[in-house]
């Protein structure tokens, strides 16, 4: 099966560390695989320009055979972790709060070791992952309101 690039992000609006004190990260998902790229780590900060934020000014933009096969070999090279979605059994997305009040959350939780857990420092975010997850693998996600532990 070939991977195609599905779409993603990198943004302040994603952090992690306690109390997410290190903002800014990225989640970028193909047909077979999820990404987390920490621009601090790995070369991620070199993801700039469209492939930083939006890809083409798009969140899940449509690319040329070779553009998707550039763009997933980059991830591969500046990746923090990679899962395929058969490795993944559950993403759970909690809502964050309005204003600044209160983080979010997105877990990862694969079928074996440690859960991944990004916080989502505003409803955009999680709007924008929504819609991510939803072309990934819906299946797998379970959300969760605001005030939900």
């Amino acid at each position: 099966m070939s991977e195609t690039f599905v779409g993603g992000f990198m943004s302040g609006f994603l952090s992690r560390g306690f109390l997410g004190a290190r903002v800014g990260y990225g989640l970028y998902f193909t047909t077979a695989r999820l990404f987390g790229v920490d621009p601090g780590a790995h070369g991620g900060s070199e993801l700039t320009g469209a492939m930083a934020g939006y890809i083409d000014g798009q969140l899940m933009p449509t690319l040329a055979d070779d553009e998707n096969a550039r763009l997933i070999a980059e991830l591969e090279r500046v990746k923090d972790f990679d899962l395929a979605k058969d490795q993944i059994k559950q993403i759970v997305i909690k809502r964050p709060g309005w204003y600044g009040i209160g983080f979010g959350r997105i877990k990862i939780v694969p079928l074996a070791g440690e859960p991944r857990s990004i916080q989502l420092r505003h409803p955009i975010a999680y709007d924008r992952l929504i819609q991510l997850t939803q072309v990934f693998s819906p299946e797998l996600v379970r959300t969760q309101p605001f005030l939900a532990f």
